[in-house]
Order: structure tokens, then sequence, then C-alpha cells
């Protein structure tokens, strides 16, 4: 992933993790029955290229006022008792 990210010109954070974990998953169960043992840089190379379609979006910056946690209001009010 870390290749990958360097060929693409993007932080390795903008890697989707489980779509590359998927998609090499896939590659070797593929490669593993069909493919010669040989061809493995071909085949590394080739997954490189595909990496494009497994960066993801930049982050949104955050809003410039920290978050609230809102209270909610008492459904049943406490009555207080009063002194006669």
């Amino acid at each position: 992933m870390a290749e990958m990210a360097k060929q693409h010109e993007v932080e390795p954070l903008r890697i989707s993790f489980i779509n590359a974990l998927f998609l090499i998953m896939d590659e070797m169960i593929w490669a593993s029955d069909t493919r010669s043992p040989g061809a493995i840089q071909k085949n590394l190379k080739a997954l490189r290229d595909n990496g494009k379609r497994l960066i993801l979006p930049k982050k949104r910056k955050r809003k410039p006022y920290p978050r609230a946690v809102l209270k909610k209001p008492a459904r049943y009010p406490n009555k207080h008792a009063t002194r006669s």
C-alpha cells in the first residue's frame, strides 16, 4: 500500500485498506491457479496500477467551533414541595 501511495502521489492513509485487501486477496487466489511464479513482479505492477481506484477523497475540514451536546429538558419536571 505504501508503494501504491507513492506511485499515485497520495499519503498512504488515503488508500482504502479494506478494498486493497480484497483486491490483493482476489489477485493472489486467481494467480495461484493460473499464473507462473516468474510473473509475480508483473502482477505486482498491475496491482499498483489498479490502485488508483482505491484512493479515498480528501477529508473534510472540521467546523471552526467545537461540537457540543445539547441538554435535553426533563420529560417530567420535578415538583418541589412547599412548606406551609
